[in-house]
């Protein structure tokens, strides 16, 4: 049986998720569904490559990822199959794959454009998750080979999305790429063993924070800011029951300097 794995900014108090799930189980009843996120951050790109790059390695070789967050929909971006090494993507071409295809290896890109291929004549200006993409998931799901989609791309035509670091003697600044609900701060940069409680300064623009490195939330006071390796091997910075995201002012986009951080408290993730 095939696993189509969603992951969506659609929410849980509307129709959109089990809309899509409808039309794939009329294409293909004996699908497996289950859900990266269905409430994933509204037109959040940044959050939602993360959630995806985090999540996709422990899924079965085979899952077809749908993933639909697409504030340009409607609008003349690309709706994309990509076939990577283990698995395969179906969503836009605004960079929300990227980093998960690019990080399996890409076999094939193909840009679905096959009427063919969508649910009526008629498509939708809004809900392309249902229209376009629930479709081609469910055919795929069925072994309909990626080239009926629509014509072949390569990797130049991606709308590519990096997340971004940068170094200095004794400071690391990154791209903050998720806040989770508890306000944890993940930046962009993947990290192994974090030394502990070490003092450091954390910046945000002109504003200037101490901070504490630590292996675990206990490592600080309830009201200490932490930086520490993630559940995903990402460098993070968290407040111990509370929300550092509020405490530095913060959103998915935005640079954080860590500084009083050096490349011997910390070792590369492989």
């Amino acid at each position: 049986m095939v696993t189509i794995a969603i992951l969506t900014d659609f929410g849980v108090s509307d129709n959109y998720n089990g809309t899509m799930e409808a039309v794939i189980r009329r294409l293909n009843p004996n699908v497996e569904f289950t859900y990266i996120s269905g409430n994933a951050k509204n037109f959040n790109v940044i959050s939602a490559a993360y959630l995806l790059l985090t999540s996709f390695r422990y899924f079965r070789k085979g899952t077809i990822f749908l993933t639909v967050v697409d504030p340009g929909v409607g609008t003349s971006r690309r709706a994309l199959v990509i076939r990577t090494t283990r698995y395969t993507f179906v969503g836009p071409d605004n960079g929300v794959l990227y980093p998960a295809v690019s990080e399996d290896g890409i076999v094939e890109i193909r840009e679905i454009s096959n009427p063919r291929v969508y649910l009526s004549q008629r498509i939708s200006n809004t809900f392309h998750g249902r229209d376009i993409f629930s479709v081609a998931a469910a055919l795929l799901s069925l072994r309909v080979r990626p080239e009926v989609m629509g014509p072949s791309l390569s990797m130049e035509d991606l709308h590519k999305l990096n997340f971004h670091e940068r170094h200095s003697n004794n400071s690391l600044c990154a791209t903050v790429v998720h806040i989770d609900h508890f306000g944890n701060v993940a930046l962009a940069k993947r990290v192994e063993d974090v030394t502990p409680r070490k003092r450091v300064k954390i910046k945000v623009g002109e504003r200037e924070f101490e901070g504490t490195t630590a292996r675990t939330f206990q490592d600080g006071g309830c009201n200490d800011l932490l930086v520490y390796e993630n559940g995903y091997s990402f460098l993070e910075v968290g407040l111990n029951k509370g929300d550092a995201s509020v405490v530095l002012g913060v959103k998915e986009g935005d640079e954080v300097c860590i500084e009083g951080f050096t490349q011997e408290d910390f070792s590369h993730s492989t």
